[in-house]
């Protein structure tokens, strides 16, 4: 009994000393993200999600490292930032070395590092397969004087591709495909022949895909340059038909805006040969009213004649009548 009291004591004194060995590893290593890939996002040959640079391309790799974990130095001294990868290859930032480490205090507890470096030929990073990579964060004892490195952190991914020359420009050429076909869906072309030549287009495209997925990344180049060939051709012709059919519209209605002007003179014509025949109709009943006129003022006169005269007639008559009689 005191037997297995004793092993199990050793155990658990064993397992305290190598948990209180275990340093937040993960922590330290804040994040880190590969700057302008050549592609990023799902490729259908490795069947997931990749970070892929071109051989002979740069890769630039930002780690952001944290001071700010529980248990770290307040100050940490960061003396190297290194990406290493399966292929037998180690990069180093040249933010820091050992003679020139980083410190990271109260005042500035994170801070991103790169890592740049060229990308090998595939004949020393296959692009057969994904590769497998390390972020390694040491840091010393002192900024200054002799230095020592305490610890190494460290962090790992496995999803970098090397794309060959032709792997890279038919993927180029395919992610610039997939835009114009995922923003015309369900579109159709006006132009009969134009769509003929949008439905090559796709089919040569869905050549490339099965080209490039079998890993034939050279024939996946040449359809999906002869896809995007069959696409610009197809718009032209679009293009060429909206053109005409624009030119027909504007001449129509240039022609229905002539034609509604030739009428609004005409109308306007008329409306003034109305006006000009009323004027005339005008003038002349101002004549019969002069006339009438004339014709009143000569009754006037008359009348005045007629009782001028029959004033006489009664003046005679009286005068007859009261002139004396002569004696017998």
């Amino acid at each position: 009994m005191k037997k297995n009291v004793a092993v199990l004591s050793s155990v658990m004194l064993t397992m305290l000393i190598v948990a209180s060995s275990i340093r937040p590893a993960q922590a330290l290593i804040d994040d880190w993200m590969w700057l302008d890939p050549d592609f990023r996002g799902f490729d259908d040959f490795y069947g997931t999600d990749v970070i892929a640079y071109t051989q002979g391309s740069t890769a630039t790799l930002a780690v952001t490292v944290d001071n700010t974990i529980p248990m770290l130095p307040d100050m940490l001294n960061v003396s190297a930032v290194i990406v290493g990868f399966d292929w037998g290859a180690n990069y180093s930032s040249t933010e820091v070395s050992m003679d020139n480490p980083y410190q990271l205090n109260s005042g500035e507890p994170r801070h991103t590092f790169a890592v740049t470096f060229t990308v090998p030929a595939i004949t020393v990073a296959s692009n057969m397969f994904l590769h497998v990579y390390t972020i390694y964060v040491e840091y010393v004892n002192a900024t200054t004087g002799p230095k020592q490195r305490i610890d190494t952190f460290v962090d790992s991914a496995d999803y970098f591709a090397v794309y060959s020359s032709d792997q890279g420009t038919a993927m180029a050429i395919k992610e610039a495909i997939d835009l114009y076909y995922t923003s015309l869906y369900p579109f159709s072309f006006a132009d009969v022949e134009a769509q003929i030549i949008y439905n090559k287009g796709y089919a040569e495209f869905l050549r490339g895909e099965t080209a490039y997925s079998n890993g034939d990344f050279t024939t996946a180049k040449t359809r999906f340059q002869s896809a995007s060939t069959f696409l610009d051709q197809a718009f032209a012709k679009e293009s060429t038909r909206s053109t005409t059919r624009e030119d027909a519209e504007t001449a129509y209605y240039d022609a229905l805006a002539n034609l509604t002007r030739i009428q609004a003179d005409a109308a306007a014509k008329e409306a003034n040969a109305r006006l000009t025949e009323a004027n005339a109709t005008m003038t002349e009943a101002d004549a019969a009213l002069v006339s009438a006129d004339a014709n009143l003022t000569n009754a006037y006169g008359w009348l005045a004649f007629g009782l001028g005269w029959i004033l006489i007639g009664v003046g005679v008559i009286i005068y007859g009548l009261r002139r004396p009689k002569p004696s017998a």
